[in-house]
């Protein structure tokens, strides 16, 4: 039996990825704090995106969150500009490809 559903969320910390990135696939996409979304993973970590992270995902995947369930991403640690400042963050990576507009698709004129 999966164990996961009982022993509640863990939102992902910068330390969690110092060592190392974690490769995990998004199940599922809610409303944070602070109108942030937050992303549940497969391993059952949480994590809360930022606009850095958002926009990644959202050229890679489009700007509808349902369209991120299932797909595969590499956590790991990076740095971003917060208040002037260089700040250790975790960055996400998309690693499924993104869709590419089949050859069926009709073309608006």
């Amino acid at each position: 039996m999966d164990m996961r559903k009982y022993t509640g969320s863990s939102f992902l910390k910068i330390d969690d990825v110092r060592g190392a990135p974690i490769v995990a696939t998004i199940v599922a996409v809610s409303e944070g704090k602070y109108d942030k979304p937050n992303l549940e993973l497969d391993d059952g970590l949480v994590i809360s995106v930022n606009a850095t992270n958002a926009k990644t995902l959202a050229r890679a995947y489009g700007y509808d969150s349902t369209d991120w369930i299932g797909k595969e991403i590499k956590l790991a640690l990076g740095k971003v500009k917060y208040q002037g400042e260089l700040q250790d963050s975790i960055l996400i990576e998309p690693i499924t490809p993104s869709p590419k507009p089949s050859m069926n698709d009709e073309i608006p004129f």
